[in-house]
């Protein structure tokens, strides 16, 4: 009986801890860099491509426009995303985005709130993307588990990012024709 008291003990102060930690530390940042061998403008038309989202993102099993902006920037989405067998509704929202350079999505479902800030840039092989990260819950008991759980959302992250890679390196590259005569000897 009192090595159960103890444990209810130390299970009810490993949840205040955490609670409390949660309230104070309610954001989780981090960041991902990955390289893409393909140039700034391709890298950055097949992200942003929505009608191909799934062929790198098989978890998204739909995609719905729910406001379209012309400049991009407040355009909102619906996205139905299979978690585990459960389906997640997710509501993306641009924030911030410059052809070729960056895009800012900010992602609102259940518990959670998740902004994602991707820069591309030019590399010595074609493309570099440097994603940062910050997710926060929105009540205490979310903050204190997504502090636990940021490693999963990095993880779950680089593998997004990682597929995206290998998806972008599969397509082919087409060179613009050029006015330019090319002479042969």
């Amino acid at each position: 009986m009192k090595i159960l008291k103890k444990t209810g003990i130390l299970l009810a102060i490993l949840l205040l801890a955490t609670t409390v930690l949660g309230l104070f530390l309610g954001k989780q940042q981090y960041l991902i860099e990955n390289k893409v061998d393909r140039p700034v403008k391709k890298v950055f038309q097949l992200f942003t491509n929505h009608d191909r989202l799934s062929e790198w993102l098989s978890e998204v099993k739909s995609f719905e426009v729910i406001i379209e902006t012309p400049e991009k920037i407040g355009s909102e989405y619906k996205l139905m995303v299979d978690n585990d067998g459960n389906m997640v509704e997710l509501i993306e929202k641009l924030s911030n985005y410059k052809e070729n350079k960056l895009i800012e999505i900010e992602y609102k479902s259940g518990w959670m709130h998740k902004y994602n800030h991707y820069s591309f840039s030019e590399s010595e092989k074609g493309t570099k993307i440097v994603a940062r990260y910050t997710i926060e819950g929105t009540n205490p008991l979310a903050k204190s588990l997504f502090l636990l759980f940021t490693k999963s959302f990095q993880k779950i992250d680089a593998t997004n990012l990682e597929r995206f890679k290998v998806f972008a390196e599969k397509q082919a590259i087409y060179s613009e024709p050029t006015n330019e005569l090319e002479v042969v000897n």
